[in-house]
């Protein structure tokens, strides 16, 4: 008999997309969010459910939620938690790709990626309260689709032709499809542990530049790039995640060979996921005399930078005479 499979936090896109193929993988599965349960303390026990599927953790939706549904999961003995690989953090210092033995490190002014890490402690902790209990976390590159997106992966397609000095990471993009693919197999198979779900390798600098075609890389000296956060926002239409800047400087991508290695197979690569999810960026939207100017400002305020570092230089070359 197909256990009875209970599902949070599927309300937004990414939620929807899972949920659909969980529907089409079990037999029962109940939508705790629509069914008025767990989200107070209620529930009557996640409705009998043996396996508990976690899908959202935004800004909105924290972990003081996730708390309260486990505190009434009393019955259920499988977790799958979809987290981010943005747990790492995106450090200078980082392996190309980084495993699952790589110690989470988020970067601090992330609150997306903080409060993903700090899911996974609540998960791990409510595990080893009992012995029987199994829970799988999924580590996701960013999540994009025709459209639709996760928070990180609608930030990072915005992001892509934004760069800072002469930093230049190799960038993953991971299908919507290959994500709910990956949960349906860690819940019907019940894996312990953690697993990093992203495509088979990365984007180089290369490929995304030939990628973006006619959109040129915008390059900002260091001191602009603190707007990056409201630019990123502005271009996905909604609160964005803030604190993005070291994830576009340092690469994050991940390996997947663990999860690999239990059988799922992604069907698209990164290169095919940006294509198909590539909205435009506002490259796209400006006529050719804003494109000029656009030009215009970017090497003006390339050259003060210039100016500030030799300044700079000078004055050390003097301080050391």
């Amino acid at each position: 008999m197909t256990p009875r499979i209970a599902v949070t936090g599927a309300g937004g896109v990414i939620g929807a997309r899972v949920l659909q193929w969980l529907a089409g993988s079990f037999d029962e599965v109940v939508d705790i969010d629509d069914a008025g349960g767990a989200g107070g303390a209620g529930g009557a026990d996640l409705f009998g459910a043996e396996v508990l599927v976690h899908l959202r953790l935004t800004r909105e939706v924290t972990t003081d939620r996730l708390r309260r549904v486990l505190a009434v999961a009393d019955g259920v003995k499988h977790l799958t938690l979809v987290s981010s690989a943005a747990v790492y953090g995106a450090w200078p210092n980082h392996p190309t790709p980084i495993s699952e033995d790589v110690p989470v490190r988020p970067n601090l002014e992330s609150s997306f990626a903080v409060h993903q890490a700090d899911a996974e402690r609540t998960v791990l902790d409510w595990r080893d309260a009992d012995p029987a209990r199994t829970v799988a976390i999924l580590r996701p590159a960013p999540v994009v689709s025709s459209g639709i997106g996760g928070p990180i992966g609608e930030a990072m397609l915005a992001a892509a032709p934004i760069r800072t000095g002469s930093d230049d990471p190799p960038v993953q993009f991971l299908h919507l499809d290959d994500l709910a693919s990956a949960v349906v197999l860690a819940t019907q198979r019940r894996l312990s542990g953690v697993f990093n779900v992203a495509p088979d390798g990365w984007l180089s600098p290369g490929e995304l530049r030939a990628l973006l075609g006619a959109r040129p890389k915008i390059r900002l000296p260091m001191p602009l790039p603190k707007r990056l956060d409201r630019y990123v926002a502005s271009r996905v239409g909604h609160s964005a995640p803030e604190g993005l800047l070291p994830y576009t400087r340092y690469s994050w991508v991940v390996a997947n060979d663990r999860l690999r290695a239990e059988g799922w197979t992604p069907r698209y690569s990164s290169a095919q996921a940006y294509v198909i999810a590539d909205v435009g960026m506002p490259w796209d939207d400006l006529n050719a005399r804003q494109r000029q100017h656009a030009m215009l400002v970017g090497a003006g305020a390339a050259l003060v930078a210039g100016g500030w570092a030799a300044a700079a230089w000078l004055r050390r070359s003097y301080a050391l005479r």
